[in-house]
């Protein structure tokens, strides 16, 4: 019991708090957002595009940094 229960708390603390509970119980993986870790992942990914492209090339819709910010924002942005 022990063994189970501590197996049990580490993968609380590892997902972040509740989050074991909501992946096992409450959603389904399909609809699951990013985690943390992804979303941190995201972010920084957002940050190196931003330091590499200017804000002109992020207006204009034709250009591959534009795609790529937009790419980026859709993955970070929860659904209402």
């Amino acid at each position: 019991m022990f063994v189970i229960y501590e197996t049990a708390t580490e993968l609380n603390h590892l997902f972040g708090k509740g989050e074991l509970w909501h992946l096992l119980v409450t959603s389904r993986a399909s609809e699951l957002s990013l985690n943390r870790r992804q979303r941190i992942f995201e972010l920084v990914r957002l940050s190196k595009l931003a330091d590499a492209h200017s804000v002109d090339e992020f207006n204009d819709p034709a250009t591959a940094a534009h795609t790529q910010l937009v790419d980026i924002v859709r993955r970070i942005a929860r659904a209402p």
